[in-house]
């Protein structure tokens, strides 16, 4: 994946006729800004979403919860209490423990500092493409982006372009 990543970000910048060189993607660790944007290039339509990588694609479109009713949904953030109760739900008792993977331990402010990071921009388009996420899992946005008068920007543009899109398909179609 970050050969792909690398890549893909080589070739935006080099000059059409000049391929860039696999080794030189070999060990690279793409920035948190490079990777944001990759994610982003699978929203320019819908069937490139249906093609995004499953660990990063919204898990309301991944998991269809408008469509089918799920008697349990257990957060990343949340996976160790989430996972006894699940145990215990399903009457299992000799799970082996040790197999857990849990949270990753970060802090808040680590995920702040990360966000901090990347361009208003994106940080909006971050938002649109998780939107419905955020609202069915209730995950809140300034967990992770510490700039609330950017927040409220992105949220009112969001709101807007929808109304221009519904409006656009309704009457220019």
């Amino acid at each position: 994946m970050r050969e792909r990543i690398c890549l893909q970000n080589r070739m935006a910048k080099w000059i059409p006729n000049l391929l860039p060189k696999r080794d030189a993607c070999k060990d690279n660790i793409p920035s948190f800004e490079v990777f944001i944007k990759f994610i982003l290039g699978y929203i320019r339509t819908p069937a490139k979403m249906a093609q995004m990588d499953a660990h990063w694609q919204p898990y309301s479109m991944l998991c269809q919860v408008c469509k089918l009713k799920y008697n349990f949904i257990g957060k990343y953030e949340t996976f160790n209490d989430d996972f006894t109760y699940f145990l215990k739900r399903l009457n299992v008792s000799d799970w082996n423990i040790q197999k857990r993977h849990g949270p990753s331990g970060q802090t808040r402010q680590y995920y702040q500092q990360l966000y901090s990071t990347l361009p208003d921009e994106l940080i909006c388009q971050l938002m649109r493409l998780y939107d419905e996420d955020f609202r069915h899992f209730k995950y809140r946005v300034d967990d992770y982006v510490n700039r609330t008068t950017l927040i409220e920007s992105c949220k009112r543009v969001g709101f807007f372009s929808r109304i221009a899109n519904w409006y656009r398909l309704l009457f220019k179609s």
